[in-house]
Parts: structure tokens; C-alpha cells; sequence
């Protein structure tokens, strides 16, 4: 039921009109790595990226894949693994959406410098390139913060809610004892 809904909410966050780059997938990549196991929680966050990368390009017209994909869903990948090792941490929330935003600045801007002739590839491109991008950084930064606290909250909320729910018992079992 988590993974199904982190899907849908990045897909629906992704596609409908937001701020540029305040999208919820890199807190959910961080609330999948601190939640499910971590195999499942980076199909669940690669997943919710294929599936909109898909339906964002069918609204646009543009190739929903290109050579700079494999860095961009690394660096979630990485938020992912960021989230799962501070799962236990207190404040490891929000330590992994800082440092999972750090890693994906990194990560996706590195594809853009090595895969683009946007920048000359030498230290002085990649510098350049990293400058550059320090504005989106910004806007990464807040939006996986204020994110990963929303979806922390919701969490907990709905994790507290199921647990003064009253569980469903059998009666009795085949031998009169209770399961």
C-alpha cells in the first residue's frame, strides 16, 4: 500500500503545474529507503520516475528517456540509500533529505557536465556547471526538506491511527484455540 502511493504521488506531483523542482520524489525516495526494504524502495522510487518521466514526455512531446536518466535516477537512488541508513537516527529524516538533495545536485549535474557540450569538460566546466545549477539546488533543497516532514507526518499520523484501530481476531480455529 506505501509503494503504491509513493508512486502515485510522485506521478501526480510531477505532472500537474509546480514549482520548478519542489516535486515530492526525492523525500518519498527518502521515506521508501527508511520504510520498505531497500531492493523494493528503489524499484518504488525508479518506478514513480519511469512512470511520469513517461507521462510528462507524452504531454510535452519529448523523449521520456535520455543519456542524462542514469545520473538523475542515481541520485535518487541515492536518497534512497541516504534514507535507509539514517532510518534509525534520530533527526535521519531530515539528514537524508539534505544530504540525498546534496547527492542528487551532485549526481544529476555531473551527467549534465560529462553528457552535454554545455561545458567544457575540464575542472573549469565542472565548476561552471555546478555554479550554475546552485539556483535549482536551492528549490531541491527546500522542497525535499518540506517534503520528507509532510510525508514524516503523515507517517506517523497514519501509523498511530492503525494502532488504536482494534485488530480483527478469529473466533476460534479448528481445534477450539485461538489463532
Amino acid at each position: 500500500m506505501l509503494a503504491v502511493s509513493l508512486i502515485v504521488l510522485c506521478l501526480l506531483f510531477r505532472v500537474v503545474p509546480h514549482p520548478p523542482n519542489l516535486a515530492p520524489v526525492g523525500a518519498a525516495a527518502v521515506m521508501a529507503g527508511r520504510t520498505l526494504r531497500w531492493p523494493l524502495a528503489v524499484a518504488v522510487t525508479l518506478a514513480a520516475m519511469a512512470l511520469s518521466d513517461v507521462a510528462l514526455a507524452s504531454l510535452h512531446g519529448y523523449r521520456a528517456f535520455g543519456p542524462g536518466t542514469l545520473f538523475v535516477y542515481a541520485g535518487f537512488a541515492a536518497q534512497v540509500l541516504l534514507g535507509r541508513a539514517l532510518r534509525r537516527r534520530r533527526g535521519g529524516a531530515i539528514a537524508a533529505a539534505v544530504l540525498g538533495a546534496t547527492a542528487f545536485f551532485v549526481l544529476s549535474n555531473l551527467g549534465v557536465w560529462a553528457l552535454s557540450s554545455m561545458y567544457p569538460r575540464d575542472g573549469a566546466g565542472l565548476i561552471a556547471c555546478y555554479v550554475a545549477a546552485l539556483p535549482f539546488f536551492g528549490a531541491t533543497l527546500v522542497g525535499d526538506v518540506l517534503w520528507t516532514i509532510a510525508l514524516a507526518l503523515a507517517w506517523r499520523a497514519a501509523a498511530r491511527r492503525l494502532a488504536d484501530r482494534p485488530r480483527w481476531v478469529p473466533t476460534g480455529s479448528l481445534d477450539g484455540a485461538a489463532l
